[in-house]
């Protein structure tokens, strides 16, 4: 009894602790703080010829694009079109059209009828038969995507990529045929009916006043493994000292006003070059060209200035990213469209006097196109803006639009 009396005094005592506890007002919620987001770090802009104003009815205009990469879901999308594979140009295609030459990788071949043993079969009557023609690993797209580039405005295409030899030997024949068909100039590959032909492609261009000659010369890191038997395809390391004696033979030519080289090479989804590719790069500018336009890491890379030995100043675009593909992320469907802006130079060759980007980005639902940011009406399209500029100069966007050097224009 003493303890069950004992127990009762203490459980009377505890008792107001207790509730006082459960009634003790809680503390008022900290106001949530604002996020505040990262701010957006973008590359110096690049300034040519000491940022001095250009004539732009003087300025001959190159445009140029990363990556044709049709995967099996944009190529059976295609074979439901009535205008084929159109449809993926045509936001941008006043964009490259308005430009005086134009330059795009297509990657992979466009053979006509070639099975992927490199044997040639009965062409289907489809555009994709997941066969014949089809996506990755092994691709091949319906030779209608030449005509289909060639109308978006595209006037040359690099051939030399891993996926060149996708369909063997007849295949880079078929790919070459059906390029030339749709009158389009190609680089990088040889048609076993003309291997004594140049790598190079050279291709005429009126504007800035006059007819300019500028020579292409693409090649590839390599080709899947897949065994160059009738040395078709151009390797970019293997074949330097080639690349170089062909550059610098180029730039003597008195006819030969400009030259790019457009290699395919670096590490995939790699925003940052190899150390290989700067010296690469460095050497191919001192041998005499104006400008490399590289593809292959399928995401964007840096742009930059290099300075030759003999005073020239060169440009280098590590990689374009993918101008068409289904890849997945923001990063691989974010890419620009690069211009570059060439002034007659005292020497009469032609000098990068401007450089300027377009943003872009693959758009991969309710149909598929590539579409300039500044066009969009989708909110998201700001978060592959503030992709981009973290590895491109904001500070050299172009417009979307023509006069794309308004901005550098000289004023009267």
């Amino acid at each position: 009894m003493k303890i069950l009396a004992s127990l009762l005094v203490l459980g009377l005592a505890l008792a107001p602790a207790a509730e006082a506890q459960q009634t003790k007002p809680k503390p008022k919620p900290r106001p949530e703080q604002p996020r505040t987001e990262k701010p957006v770090t973008s590359p110096a802009p690049l300034a040519f010829n000491g940022g001095k104003c250009i004539d732009p009815a003087k300025t001959l205009t190159v445009a140029a694009v990363g990556d044709v990469l049709l995967h099996d879901t944009v190529q059976k999308w295609g074979a439901q079109q009535k205008d084929g594979f159109a449809g993926l140009f045509k936001p941008t295609q006043d964009i490259i059209a308005a430009a005086d030459i134009a330059f795009a990788n297509l990657e992979g071949p466009a053979a006509e009828g070639v099975a992927s043993n490199g044997k040639e079969v009965r062409a289907p009557a489809t555009r994709y038969d997941k066969s014949v023609y089809r996506g990755y690993p092994m691709f091949n797209y319906h030779p209608s995507i030449m005509a289909d580039l060639k109308k978006a405005g595209f006037d040359v295409l690099n051939l030399a990529n891993n996926h060149s030899l996708d369909r063997h030997q007849l295949g880079v024949d078929r790919t070459a045929e059906a390029a030339k068909a749709a009158g389009l100039a190609v680089t990088g590959t040889r048609h076993r009916g003309a291997m004594s032909a140049p790598w190079h492609v050279v291709t005429p261009v009126k504007a800035a006043g006059g007819t300019f000659n500028i020579a292409w010369l693409g090649c590839t890191y390599g080709t899947n493994g897949v065994p160059d038997r009738a040395s078709q395809v151009l390797n970019c390391y293997d074949g330097k000292d080639e690349i170089i004696k062909t550059v610098k033979e180029l730039a003597q030519r008195p006819d030969i006003h400009a030259i790019f080289v457009t290699p395919h090479w670096g590490a995939e989804y790699q925003h940052k070059p190899e150390l290989r590719q700067g010296e690469w790069a460095t050497d191919v500018i001192n041998a005499g060209a104006a400008g490399i336009i590289g593809q292959h890491p399928h995401v964007m890379q840096p742009v930059e200035k290099v300075a030759a030995a003999d005073g020239r100043e060169g440009f280098v675009a590590y990689s374009l990213g993918n101008y068409v593909s289904n890849q997945i992320g923001l990063p691989r469907l974010s890419s620009a469209i690069l211009l570059l802006g060439l002034t007659p130079a005292a020497n009469g060759k032609l000098a990068i006097a401007a450089a300027g980007w377009i943003p872009i980005r693959m758009v991969v639902r309710g149909g598929f196109y590539a579409e300039a940011l500044e066009r969009s009406k989708d909110p998201t399209a700001k978060q592959s803006r503030d992709h981009l500029v973290r590895h491109l100069p904001e500070g050299n966007i172009a417009p979307a639009s023509t006069p794309f050097w308004k901005a550098q224009a000289c004023r009267s």
